[in-house]
């Protein structure tokens, strides 16, 4: 009966309940920006880690026919950057600035890079691809270098005076051959074999320098052609030689396969990861 008589009650209002102080909504939209920015920051930070070049990994190697056409350039401009310049006058002054000796030993590390890229295409047994690819870019390496020396030592005594004695002029000119292989593509590949890991790309990397070198070089001489020590088409020649095999070190894992062959098909099901090394 008294409940009867009792006034109905009146529903809550949902907009009082609802309701948010100015201020909370405003920082609320503040804090719900700033995290959107925050994300996205670190959504472009992981796109730029992944674009990233990663030297632990080998070169895909998607386009053998590049890489190819690549791998023929060095040959045919090593070949015929090594004819022009061993043979006539050009072979003359060659024979008098790296001495008899120096020319012998430069004309075998032209032959052992050659046959580095002969190696770099043939479909070699895995067992035995990676020792005779040791050995052979050791060989040009030491070739190479031992060819460069006599020339070296032989114009740092013949520049020595009273003041810098002799010696410590050949020793500069023997250190500085010796750091100039730190730019040189074949000895960051020998130390990825002997460590069994892909270092194509970080040897890609620092012979671009030699490359901008041989380009800077031709630029001056182009210029001022009565300083050149060297006509300026061998020069080319050698700048076009290291850029294909330069080009050749990005695009194909040289020490996992030869460049004659297809890449192969790699099936990897979902939630696989690699770490991009040869086996």
């Amino acid at each position: 009966m008294d409940d009867e008589t009792l006034a109905p009650q009146e529903a809550p209002d949902d907009d009082l309940l609802n309701w948010v102080p100015p201020e909370l909504e405003q920082r609320a939209i503040l804090t719900a920006e700033k995290d959107a920015g925050i994300y996205r920051s670190k959504k472009i930070q992981r796109k730029r880690k992944e674009k990233r070049l990663d030297f632990g990994k080998p070169p895909a190697g998607r386009n053998s026919k590049l890489a190819l056409a690549f791998l023929l350039g060095a040959a045919l401009f090593l070949a015929l950057g090594t004819i022009l310049a061993a043979t006539g006058a050009n072979g003359q002054q060659a024979m008098q600035d790296k001495t008899q000796l120096g020319f012998a030993l430069w004309m075998s590390g032209k032959a052992a890079v050659l046959c580095v890229l002969l190696l770099f295409f043939l479909p070699l047994d895995k067992a035995i691809r990676r020792p005779v690819m040791l050995t052979m870019i050791l060989a040009s390496l030491i070739f190479n270098a031992a060819g460069e020396l006599p020339g070296a030592m032989q114009t740092a005594a013949a520049g020595a005076t009273g003041e810098v004695p002799t010696e410590a002029l050949v020793a500069i000119a023997v250190v500085g051959t010796l750091l100039g292989l730190v730019f040189f593509p074949d000895a960051w590949l020998l130390l990825g074999l002997a460590r069994r890991r892909s270092s194509e790309k970080l040897a890609a990397v620092l012979g671009c320098v030699p490359v901008l070198v041989c380009l800077l070089t031709v630029i001056t001489d182009l210029i001022k052609p009565e300083a050149a020590k060297r006509p300026v088409y061998l020069t080319a020649m050698e700048g076009l030689q290291l850029g294909c095999y330069v080009a050749l070190l990005f695009s194909w894992p040289v020490l996992d396969r030869p460049v004659s062959t297809n890449p192969p098909a790699i099936n990897i099901s979902e939630g696989e990861e690699t770490d991009g090394q040869p086996e």
